[in-house]
């Protein structure tokens, strides 16, 4: 296989893969805001703890997977912009195009924002569902739930905070 040829099948491979990547993060935002509030109606509903006090932790999972598919969205670009698109002569490549339209970059680090401030909502709204859920039949593991989700929202800031430039960079 020529070089040519080589740099081709990756560019064609890593375009598919942040199409893929796009489509998983359209299928969670459709999941955790469809999902996420039914779910958590039909749990405090029919008087399910169990099913309230994980709603939490299944939001946490969902934010997760959306930086996982953000950062790997980022990472295919950089790789496609540093490593590939400098053998392509000539043309504009798409990269190199969307970093000269920053507004373009702008609205996906608005949405990225945007989304885990709503799904941050749900979790803090969720927690304290499932600690009312949860109080009710074990009002002395008080302390224990609210460690609970309070660690889980610290770890999450912390790996939002190490992960935020990296899923929103424009350049």
């Amino acid at each position: 296989m020529s070089l040519e040829e080589f740099m081709k099948q990756q560019y064609i491979t890593l375009r598919d893969e942040i199409r893929a990547s796009k489509a998983r993060i359209f299928l969670i935002m459709i999941l955790g805001t469809l999902f996420i509030p039914a779910a958590g109606y039909a749990a405090r509903a029919s008087s399910a703890a169990y099913a309230a006090a994980s709603m939490p932790f299944i939001i946490l999972v969902l934010m997760l997977a959306f930086l996982m598919e953000q950062n790997a969205i980022i990472r295919a670009g950089t790789y496609l912009k540093n490593h590939v698109e400098p053998h392509i002569e000539g043309i504009t490549t798409w990269e190199t195009w969307l970093q000269g339209n920053r507004a373009l970059r702008d609205t996906d680090r608005y949405f990225f924002g945007s989304f885990l401030f709503v799904f941050f909502l749900f979790y803090a709204i969720g927690a304290g569902s499932a600690m009312e859920a949860m109080m009710e039949p074990w009002p002395e593991h008080a302390m224990y739930v609210a460690a609970a989700y309070g660690i889980g929202g610290i770890w999450f800031v912390i790996v939002l905070l190490r992960h935020w430039h990296a899923c929103t960079a424009t350049d």
